[in-house]
């Protein structure tokens, strides 16, 4: 199994954070399909209470260079189901991974979560975990998977910053 942590600083409150990554339609359209260029990205499913937001949603992501082995087991149309529940009191997104290909020998999941670095400041969490069970290229899949997770979330992170300070939710 492979693990990663994934950390990005934004100038906001945990409160706004939360709202454009789960709430703003504008701002994913234009992280997943403008900026990542994910060919698909839409919420299945999405229920909202008080104390939770559950949420499914469909990613077809960019999977370039993949060595030969992965490519001829995933092809060439790779997608997920992102499986994801926000508990609000807690403050915590857990998420589980649904992948199109390998899902009975594949565990992907994770928690995202704020950590608050001052009244207008917070750090975004990511414990990402990825288990796949194939002889020989399993381990090559887990640091795949976790090396695009993570460049993912470094272009999302210098986006998010910008959209933040365009919406006006930042303190500088």
């Amino acid at each position: 199994m492979a693990t990663a942590r994934i950390q990005h600083d934004f100038d906001c409150g945990e409160a706004a954070l939360w709202q454009v990554f789960f709430f703003d339609e504008e701002y994913n359209r234009r992280l997943y399909l403008d900026t990542l260029r994910f060919p698909v990205w839409k919420v299945l499913d999405q229920k909202v209470t008080d104390a939770t937001l559950e949420r499914r949603v469909e990613i077809h992501p960019v999977v370039e260079n993949l060595p030969g082995p992965l490519k001829a087991l995933i092809g060439d149309h790779f997608h997920y189901i992102e499986d994801g529940r926000l508990d609000r009191k807690t403050n915590r997104y857990s998420f589980r991974v649904l992948p199109s290909a390998l899902a009975d020998k594949t565990q992907i999941s994770g928690e995202m979560y704020p950590e608050r670095l001052g009244d207008a400041r917070c750090r975004r969490i990511i414990d990402y975990k990825v288990d796949v069970k194939v002889m020989i290229i399993g381990k090559l899949a887990e640091q795949k998977t976790i090396q695009d997770t993570q460049s993912s979330y470094e272009r999302a992170a210098i986006f998010t910053r910008t959209y933040l300070k365009e919406k006006g939710l930042t303190t500088t």
